[in-house]
């Protein structure tokens, strides 16, 4: 897998400083970490971040680190927790909305293992589950500042994947950050594609794309995980048009297509997590940002030039939205 120098020198540098604080734990055996995935592998690079970020945990934290791939279904999702669970693991990591409904279930069959979930949660988890959520507000807010300045029709449209409290979270500090740059911006197009299979349906994504171009909208935050390629195929009607893409680097494979990107930087999230287990932490709640290097917009990340964004162009762009990431960072500037 190829990683980008500047990127990981950061990473490195950031859970060094959580792996010292757990240097004074010593292991009688190597401890095992697993990352089960929900569904078959595949090309979903979000989801390859679990891999990622346990293959870092256990270089930092000398620990042994296995992927399982489920079945698409919860009885294939819950054999896989089972069988990391019987091959003795310490910890377990789990990435997708596709597992909450094993959250009250499964982590109490194994109070000895500590359970690791991205973005999900339950009202009361068990002791041993750790929910990670992220800020995402706080890129949300720089994406909406972003599109409003490079759109020139002034209408800006978005595509989700499943309307939830946090997403909608998101969508509002899109929509602050783009009238803190422009108020009369119009943002009348918010479309939720749902159904059966809302990170993975290009086609419902490419028709609500379609359907926002022809009311004049020429910059789409797009924000469906893999359905997002319909949108970026609806733009090419549009020379004009651009969308701003979600949780991984979208820009070369886009076509030109995409300006930028709020990306979620799960793997970081997981070794932050990890050492904050093997710290001692029992914390069952804890949110990751900017701060800690989770989130970010490529145009503005440390290996941005390598990304292939149009963005990098904008050079008076990138500096206040250099400037604004900082004012969250120091907390001058809240996006929710």
């Amino acid at each position: 897998m190829h990683i980008h120098k500047p990127r990981f020198i950061f990473q490195a540098l950031l859970l060094l400083i959580v792996a010292l604080a757990a240097s004074d734990l010593h292991a009688v055996e190597t401890q095992k970490i697993f990352y089960v995935r929900p569904v078959p592998d595949n090309d979903d690079p979000y989801l390859q971040q679990g891999s990622e970020g346990i293959r870092q945990a256990a270089l930092l934290y000398q620990m042994q680190a296995t992927t399982l791939s489920s079945q698409p279904d919860r009885s294939g999702r819950q054999k896989q927790l089972e069988n990391a669970i019987r091959q003795g693991a310490s910890i377990i990591v789990m990435i997708g909305y596709e597992f909450r409904e094993l959250l009250d279930t499964v982590p109490r069959t194994a109070p000895q293992v500590r359970f690791v979930i991205l973005e999900q949660c339950i009202s009361n988890p068990p002791p041993n589950l750790l929910c990670i959520s992220f800020r995402e507000t706080e890129a949300g807010y720089l994406a909406g500042m972003e599109a409003a300045m490079m759109s020139a029709s002034g209408k800006l449209g978005i595509i989700g994947a499943v309307k939830t409290p946090l997403k909608q979270k998101t969508v509002d500090a899109f929509v602050a950050g783009a009238r803190s740059v422009k108020a009369d911006i119009t943002l009348n197009n918010i479309a939720w594609i749902e159904g059966s299979q809302p990170f993975n349906d290009a086609g419902r994504a490419e028709a609500l794309a379609r359907a926002m171009l022809a009311e004049g909208v020429d910059i789409i935050y797009a924000a469906a995980g893999s359905s997002n390629s319909g949108v970026f195929k609806a733009l090419t009607v549009n020379p004009r048009a651009r969308a701003i893409g979600s949780y991984v680097n979208q820009c070369p494979k886009s076509g030109g297509k995409v300006l930028d990107n709020m990306q979620v930087h799960g793997d970081t999230a997981i070794s932050l997590a990890v050492g904050t287990i093997l710290s001692g932490s029992k914390e069952t709640r804890i949110d990751y940002g900017l701060k800690e290097g989770a989130l970010s917009l490529t145009g503005i990340s440390t290996d941005a030039s390598y990304s292939e964004c149009e963005i990098l162009r904008q050079r008076p762009v990138l500096q206040k939205l250099r400037e604004t990431s900082q004012a969250i960072i120091k907390g001058k500037l809240k996006t929710e």
